[in-house]
């Protein structure tokens, strides 16, 4: 595992501003990540960013694939008017009942062969203008080039690592048990790392190679300097940590069917730009369960699972993470050992910046409140 300790600020928790900091964007408003339809976030007449729910491909493997992200914003683009106007306002100027039940049912009564969009070639042509991929089980935020120009300019930024994409994922420490005759997990922590200690280096960096295993080679493996694995030479990528959220809350009330008497309680130092205001019937003293921990999260090369991967392989497994998160137990404290496969995958991609077509020295920031409580 690599460390990025060079240039490190002082051990305040603020995470650092940059060229690129998602800081710099005026505080979003809240965004309702239960919505389980699509729904354009923000567009120009370039591209889009769409909102991808969870349980939804992203991308087709067949011709006649229609339940993916491609082909509803596909159907949406080929309904429009089109001498409608792109609008270029945040994604509040869309109501639930525009994108949910509007939008969507003129979308899929339209030929998606119809919409310019439909004739960008991407990586593969049934992809479209689609830059990037989310994991099925991810909801968040999917990039997509409206034309053929914008497609070729944004598909060599990222190819040049200049789209970054940020993520904010809930985790629950690793804590398997080797003198307990468990399942083995799927993912064991190169090295468990307290959250205060990685909060205090902020931003902590997590490197590595990587290689497909298991059966059908569904899941990967960070490989790390040193290993017998390791190749010098090959492309490392980075998971950049920029903020950590250290959250209480009440074993007693999940499932997250119960939310409402779940009210989270954030405690402890944790960065300026991430800490929020909740109540509490149940005073903090009396949360003497352990805690989750809330990462925010970055990279612009990226590899299938890495943040879930990365996250694992410092003993916070992504909960509700079917692959890489301890097969044998629930969240910490819980009896329930089938909360993990029960649960969402709690991993939400808050934030997309890229070069402006137009402008390629100026960045284009879109950016998603993160949640503030776990999702079904």
């Amino acid at each position: 595992m690599k460390i990025d300790t060079a240039a490190l600020p002082s051990p305040a928790l603020a995470a650092p501003r940059s060229e690129h900091s998602l800081e710099k964007a005026p505080p979003p408003a809240a965004f309702d990540y239960c919505r389980t339809a699509p729904c354009i976030v923000k567009e120009t007449a370039q591209w889009a960013v769409v909102y991808k729910p969870p349980q939804l491909p992203t991308a087709p493997l067949r011709t006649d694939e229609q339940n993916t992200l491609v082909y509803w914003f596909l159907q949406t683009q080929a309904a429009r008017n089109p001498e409608q106007d792109f609008c270029a306002q945040p994604y509040s100027c869309y109501t639930p009942a525009d994108a949910a039940e509007g939008l969507t049912q003129r979308a899929y009564t339209a030929d998606i062969h119809t919409s310019p969009a439909a004739q960008v070639r991407g990586k593969k042509a049934i992809e479209a203008g689609l830059l990037h991929r989310l994991d099925t089980g991810t909801r968040g935020l999917v990039l997509f080039a409206k034309t053929q120009a914008c497609y070729d300019f944004l598909s060599a930024r990222q190819d040049a690592g200049e789209l970054r994409k940020t993520y904010y994922a809930f985790t629950a420490p690793y804590t398997a048990d080797p003198s307990k005759n468990t399942a083995v997990p799927v993912c064991i922590p190169q090295r468990h790392l307290p959250a205060e200690s990685i909060a205090a280096q902020l931003p902590f960096s997590i490197a590595s190679q990587f290689r497909n295993f298991g059966p059908g080679a569904k899941r990967v493996a960070p490989v790390f300097a040193g290993s017998r694995q390791y190749k010098e030479g090959n492309r490392l990528y980075t998971t950049v940590v920029e903020g950590v959220d250290i959250i209480d809350y009440r074993i007693d009330c999940y499932p997250l069917q119960d939310r409402q008497s779940c009210t989270p309680v954030f405690s402890g130092a944790v960065p300026q730009t991430q800490q929020r205001e909740y109540t509490s019937p149940t005073r903090l003293a009396e949360l003497n369960n352990p805690v989750i921990r809330g990462f925010r999260c970055s990279l612009t090369r990226g590899y299938r699972h890495q943040v879930r991967v990365h996250l694992a392989s410092v003993g916070y497994p992504i909960i509700g993470d079917p692959l890489y998160a301890e097969a044998s137990s629930a969240l910490p404290g819980s009896h329930d050992h089938s909360t993990h496969q029960s649960t969402c995958l709690q991993l939400y991609a808050i934030g997309l910046s890229f070069p402006d077509l137009e402008n390629p020295q100026q960045n284009i920031s879109v950016v998603l409140p993160p949640p503030d409580k776990m999702n079904p």
